[in-house]
């Protein structure tokens, strides 16, 4: 993206707020306009696989909730299937989760190299993979994600990578070039891998975000208070959300609703902004109700809320 030498400001809440990065407010900050763009309206005579199958790819035998809370959140944002792939371990746990869930066992405590095979046998029916969610940090894991990763490219799905499988990839993020991809790091886990720091302010972090994501070649949600979605040439910005959102599993939930717009067919960047956003107004549904006491689950369960306005019926 071009910079323009022109300062743009505007006055909110009292306050001067400067944009420049040559974006005009509306086109940088997330909004419903990113909601309406990717909620796709349903056809009376449409089925389950109109709206996307998505395959959440994680799990350990220390983690079990993860990858339940990222399929629940595909479902609940309009995915008409979501499958888990989950070691063994933990499968009849996730299960207990929802009999809306449909697990695949892979044999063991964790994730593996072995466990590759199986997985791109069930890509052939899905339409976008979440990779990472509690998928634990094993050295045999980290081998096995950068196979994982290679198996979606082969099978054109667009793909979301989270929480250890993100860093997994440090030292070989050539392996995710020329991917649909979005990579959903914290400011540790994009430390990790770039060697860069995340500043809180998204003025700071957003020069070095871009860069990142055009040098690597991948959509980038650089997760925060002020939360930086970037292709490496378009600047995105969320401001939805709250500390209270500080609580485990609330990625997981964000990273199937990504997935469920990719699923949809959306690009990787409208689907990132557009998650980043609901994510956001769930979590400040939450807020409301329970202050800063809600978990992951509650941000879940106030998905609807959000996107009920935007269902449409053809």
């Amino acid at each position: 993206m071009k910079e323009k030498t022109k300062r743009n400001e505007h006055q909110k809440r009292g306050t001067t707020v400067s944009v420049d990065f040559g974006v005009a407010e509306r086109e940088l900050f997330c909004g419903p306009d990113d909601v309406r763009k990717v909620i796709k309206p349903r056809n009376r005579f449409s089925s389950k696989r109109d709206y996307g199958y998505v395959l959440i790819v994680g799990g350990s035998d220390v983690y079990s909730g993860a990858p339940a809370l990222a399929a629940l959140a595909a479902l609940r944002t309009g995915a008409g299937v979501s499958f888990v792939a989950a070691p063994d371990a933990v499968a009849n746990v996730i299960r207990s989760f929802s009999p809306d869930l449909i697990v695949y066992p892979l044999r063991g405590s964790f994730v593996t190299v072995a466990h590759v095979d199986y997985v791109r046998e069930i890509l052939g029916r899905v339409n976008s993979v979440v990779l990472g969610p509690g998928i634990g940090t094993h050295p045999e894991t980290r081998r096995a994600v950068w196979g994982i990763v290679e198996a979606v490219k082969e099978a054109g799905l667009p793909m979301v990578i989270d929480a250890d499988a993100i860093t997994s990839l440090k030292g070989n993020l050539h392996r995710i070039r020329d991917s649909r991809l979005v990579l959903t790091p914290n400011s540790g886990e994009f430390r990790a891998i770039s060697g860069l720091k995340a500043a809180d302010d998204w003025r700071d972090k957003a020069r070095p975000a871009m860069g990142f994501a055009r040098k690597v070649g991948c959509t980038l949600l650089l997760k925060g208070h002020h939360t930086v979605i970037t292709d490496g040439e378009v600047l995105r910005v969320n401001r939805t959300g709250n500390p209270g959102m500080a609580t485990g599993g609330s990625g997981d939930v964000l990273s199937g609703i990504v997935a469920a717009f990719l699923a949809q067919g959306q690009p990787p960047l409208l689907a990132a902004a557009a998650g980043a956003y609901v994510h956001g107004r769930a979590g400040d549904l939450v807020m409301k109700e329970r202050g800063f006491h809600g978990i992951a689950s509650d941000i879940l369960e106030k998905v609807p809320a959000v996107l009920k306005p935007f269902d449409r019926t053809l």
